[in-house]
């Protein structure tokens, strides 16, 4: 019984809902230059949109996994990223910010 619980404590599940590897992907992004299908070719479509003066697009990316079997299984937040792009009439990009 030692060794199958061993076994899976070993094999962490992480959970993964967004953007994979927004980091990276957003750095392929040029103010500028990038017009909307640049972003959705890259980024795929925004998880949510906001419109004012300029679109805004919301991109996220988290992942989470479970604390050892001391903590009784809580989460445990690995990444929190989050890239808001400004698109003017014209659909290009005017402004990223990443956090």
């Amino acid at each position: 019984m030692l060794l199958i619980t061993a076994s899976c404590t070993l094999n962490k599940v992480v959970k993964k809902h967004g953007v994979r590897n927004l980091e990276k992907k957003q750095k392929n992004l040029t103010i500028n230059q990038s017009n909307t299908n640049d972003i959705r070719s890259i980024l795929g479509p925004p998880s949510t949109k906001s419109i004012f003066d300029n679109d805004l697009w919301i991109f996220i990316e988290r992942e989470i996994t479970h604390e050892k079997i001391i903590k009784l299984g809580k989460e445990k937040l690995l990444t929190n990223n989050v890239l808001i792009l400004e698109i003017n009439d014209f659909g290009m990009l005017v402004k990223k910010d990443f956090y």
